[in-house]
């Protein structure tokens, strides 16, 4: 093994400065891709996209293609948590991937001496992003640039073992896609569900219309420990918006921490316990989850509601209420501020449904139970899988696994 840098191998392009009057969330069939398609640490993300709606002004050489290797030169965040990383362009016949400014594509790749795949994940290993964030500029807004990239040392194996290295992390990559598969399958299941079984309800106008407020026992933000952060390793998590991807709490060590003091306050006023339900209600209003265990000691941000069920619904049902389009449209709808639109507590609570007796809501929590649990159960499989793939993907680098007495 040994180091070359990536400019002895490659080439890094630019993106296309699309105009700005024609960027929009409406979507369309020409996806614009940006820093917010990439997750936390590498990988795409096709959620809430952002798409190009003057298809004239579409130079042919600006759109992605399958399998392309894409890097974010750019990133907003304070912790630059997402700048450098890598993503493969996923396939969809569907869509264009249009490449945009502050994205680098990859080209002219020495197949015969690196492998697309083991660079991909080369470009998602923690020291590698240490050192782009270490040559970054800016202070609110983290830049890198092509030749920062290419100046990076990389550990260049024989081909047989690049591509070992990236069978064995693909795979586990197959896996965890598959079960986010079953989960969307799962959440269509419980929306026609939720439509048939209730809102198309035949005894739907017979049922007694009631607020949100009626049918909790508890509402409750968190608080914001203000200069109580702390970074590091530890189990005392402070969730923010920004934690609540997919319906479900990501959790990992660029998380904020808070120190005892503030814990304490934060959870005198959060409280939380299983069942419970968990809204965002500030800038991206509507992410929902439903706390099923505590691996951690959660502490929530003043940007989220804590909300209890009370004796006349369960959290299975509250939990399809508040994903539901009717209740995320008057969410959005009620928020208000002229720097961050958010929706008062009040107004929540304020929220009109039909509450159908004791009995069909036990029966309406029977049907649904089963699915929310799978869903569960494959998303905490996910983190399992996450957490070895992220655990493999340094020490596979470095040398440090026997390759040899792996069979794939």
């Amino acid at each position: 093994m040994e180091y070359i840098k990536l400019k002895e191998l490659c080439t890094i392009k630019h993106g296309y400065a699309f105009k700005g009057q024609y960027i929009s969330q409406d979507e369309n069939n020409s996806i614009l891709v940006t820093p917010g398609n990439f997750h936390i640490g590498g990988g795409f993300k096709d959620d809430k996209c952002k798409y190009y709606l003057n298809e004239d002004d579409i130079p042919e050489e600006y759109i992605l293609n399958e399998g392309d290797l894409i890097v974010t030169m750019t990133d907003l965040s304070k912790e630059a948590d997402n700048l450098g990383y890598s993503a493969l362009v996923p396939r969809n016949k569907n869509k264009k991937y249009l490449h945009n400014q502050r994205i680098g594509l990859i080209q002219n790749l020495k197949e015969d001496i690196l492998n697309k795949d083991y660079l991909y994940w080369y470009l998602r290993t923690e020291k590698y992003h240490n050192e782009i964030v270490a040559t970054s500029t800016g202070t609110t807004v983290h830049h890198t640039s092509p030749d920062r990239i290419l100046n990076i040392r990389i550990p260049i194996y024989d081909l047989t073992t690049q591509i070992k290295i990236a069978t064995i992390l693909n795979l586990i990559d197959k896996k965890i896609k598959l079960n986010d598969h079953t989960n969307n399958n799962l959440y269509e299941i419980l929306d026609n569900i939720f439509k048939e079984k209730y809102l198309n309800n035949e005894r739907y106008d017979l049922w007694e219309e009631v607020t949100l407020d009626d049918i909790t026992s508890k509402f409750a933000t968190g608080l914001n420990p203000r200069k109580n952060f702390v970074l590091g390793h530890g189990s005392n998590y402070y969730v923010t918006i920004k934690n609540m991807q997919n319906n479900d709490v990501i959790l990992n060590d660029k998380c904020n921490k808070v120190d005892d003091e503030a814990i304490l306050k934060i959870n005198k006023r959060s409280d939380l316990k299983v069942g419970d339900l968990l809204f965002s209600g500030i800038g991206t209003i509507g992410r929902v989850y439903l706390i099923k265990d505590f691996p951690y000691n959660w502490n929530i941000s003043e940007s989220i509601f804590t909300i209890r069920p009370n004796e006349k619904c369960s959290s299975e049902f509250l939990y399809l209420l508040l994903l539901n389009k009717n209740m995320q449209n008057y969410a959005v709808n009620k928020a208000s501020g002229s720097v961050q639109k958010g929706i008062r507590m009040a107004d929540l609570k304020q929220f009109k449904l039909k509450l159908p007796t004791k009995n069909e809501m036990q029966s309406f929590t029977d049907i649904i139970k089963p699915i929310i649990d799978r869903i569960y159960n494959k998303t905490k499989q996910n983190e399992n899988l996450e957490q070895i793939r992220d655990t493999l993907l340094p020490k596979l680098m470095n040398g440090e696994i026997d390759l040899a007495k792996i069979e794939i």
